[in-house]
C-alpha cells in the first residue's frame, strides 16, 4: 500500500483577534488575521478505510484550539505552546508584572480516523477565547497530511500476470504442435 501526502498550506496563518492596546506587537504582524479560516486540499486516490496523519507547527496557542475535517473534530485539538510562569522576576514574586509570557513553536502529529478523509477536502480551523473578553491569538504554519492510498483503476497487478500466463500457455502450445 502506498503513502502519498498534500500540502495543505505552507505560509503562516495568524488566528486571533489582537484586541487593540496590547503591549507586544502581535508576531508576524503582516500576516491577514482571521477567527476562522477554511482550507480546500485534495488527497487523490485516498484509501478511506485507512488512518492518516496531519502535521502542523503552531506557536502563541494559550488554550487548547479544536480543529475539524469534512466536519468531523480531529481529537486532541491544538495544544497549548505559551508558558506564562516560564520566568519569574525576584524571589516569591508572583504579581503578573513579574512574569513572562514565553511562545514556543509546537510540532503536532495528529491521527486523522477512517471514513473522514475524501478525495477533496476541508480543513477548518476557529480561534477560540482565550478568556471572555479575548480570543486566543496564535499562529498555523506548515499544515500537511500525509495518506495511505488505494490502487489505481484499471492498474490492478492481476491484469498483467493473466497476460503473461496466456503467452506462456500459447507459446507451450505452439511448441507441443512442433513437436508433433
Amino acid at each position: 500500500m502506498a503513502l502519498d501526502f498534500t500540502i495543505i498550506t505552507d505560509v503562516r496563518q495568524r488566528f486571533g483577534d489582537y484586541a487593540r492596546g496590547e503591549k507586544e506587537s502581535p508576531p508576524e504582524a503582516d500576516t491577514p488575521i482571521g477567527l476562522e479560516r477554511s482550507f480546500a486540499f485534495r488527497c487523490p486516490s485516498v484509501d478511506r478505510r485507512q488512518f492518516a496523519i496531519l502535521l502542523f507547527q503552531t506557536l502563541g496557542v494559550a488554550v487548547r484550539q479544536g480543529l475539524e475535517i469534512n466536519g468531523q473534530t480531529i481529537f486532541g485539538g491544538i495544544a497549548p505552546s505559551v508558558d506564562p510562569a516560564a520566568r519569574i522576576l525576584g524571589p516569591r514574586s508572583e504579581s503578573p508584572e513579574d512574569r513572562t509570557t514565553l511562545m514556543t513553536w509546537n510540532g503536532h502529529v495528529m491521527l486523522i480516523h477512517p471514513g473522514v478523509l475524501q478525495e477533496n477536502n476541508i480543513l477548518r480551523i476557529r480561534a477560540a477565547d482565550a478568556t471572555a473578553a479575548n480570543i486566543d491569538d496564535f499562529l498555523v504554519d506548515n499544515v500537511v497530511v500525509v495518506f495511505k492510498t488505494g490502487q489505481q483503476v484499471g492498474a490492478a497487478r492481476g491484469g498483467t500476470a493473466k497476460a503473461g500466463k496466456k503467452r506462456a500457455l500459447a507459446r507451450a502450445g505452439k511448441r507441443a504442435k512442433k513437436r508433433r
